[in-house]
């Protein structure tokens, strides 16, 4: 009895499910259920790492339960309903991007050393080019580049190794970090996190090298500006050379 006078009406479709006669708090959990399939996170515009294109924004999607509710229990009997989708709007939109064109700073460091140090500052930068950083995110060098392994195209190379000299994949990525790093120091970017290395390096001044190691030790700044930061890099005719871009 229940049933007939508090659920809902016969033959009642929900996305091709027939709901006939169930009570709200059993609609409630089987609108649930099916809402699971309509979610969908927005997506921020980025950009492709090698050509710098632009990749658009994506809208995301989530299902309004409430009003899914009350549409279904007010359903005329053997009426077929659709669950009500609410869009979620990214933060941001590729104009943003499109703005962020000023260079507000660079650096510029000079290779030296065996060709599978050139192999590995290449492999780091071509990770970082095009890297979008938003408003309050912090960058993280690590997290960018990912892990130094042979199947990520990193070779073993000299590095510096408690207070002397070893050899390891991706010897040389260091180089790459402290270019970032000084970047980012003209930027004004507040510097979450560095290590010093423990003997000097050549390619930056004293106390201006930063030392990384992929789950140890990480080089990380904040976008501390009220638009996007895109980090452009390149390695050519010997130099190490990294751009910082954002809104003028």
């Amino acid at each position: 009895m229940e049933r007939n006078v508090l659920g809902v009406k016969e033959g009642v479709m929900v996305e091709d499910m027939e709901v006939a006669r169930l009570l709200p708090s059993e609609l409630r959990a089987v609108i649930e259920e099916i809402a699971l399939k309509h979610q969908k996170l927005p997506i921020e515009p980025t950009m492709d790492k090698e050509t710098g294109e632009i990749i658009a924004e994506q809208a995301g999607t989530t299902v309004d339960v409430e009003q899914s509710l009350a549409k279904i229990m007010a359903s005329l009997p053997g009426q077929k309903n659709e669950l009500e989708i609410v869009l979620i709007n990214p933060q941001y939109s590729r104009q943003d991007l499109i703005k962020a064109n000023h260079i507000i700073a660079n650096y510029t460091t000079w290779f030296h050393g065996s060709s599978a140090r050139y192999q590995n500052i290449g492999a780091a930068l071509k990770s970082l080019n095009n890297t979008v950083v938003w408003p309050g995110e912090v960058f993280s060098f690590n997290e960018t580049t990912g892990p130094r392994t042979a199947e990520r195209g990193y070779l073993p190379a000299p590095i510096i190794l408690n207070g002397g000299y070893d050899t390891d994949y991706g010897g040389g990525v260091c180089q790459v970090a402290s270019t970032v790093y000084n970047a980012a120091l003209i930027a004004g970017l507040p510097i979450i996190e560095r290590h010093a290395h423990t003997k000097p390096v050549h390619y930056v001044p004293d106390g201006k090298d930063a030392t990384v190691n992929y789950g140890y030790l990480d080089m990380r700044c904040k976008n501390n500006r009220e638009g996007p930061l895109i980090i452009k890099t390149s390695l050519q005719n010997g130099r190490v050379y990294v751009e910082i871009r954002g809104e003028k």
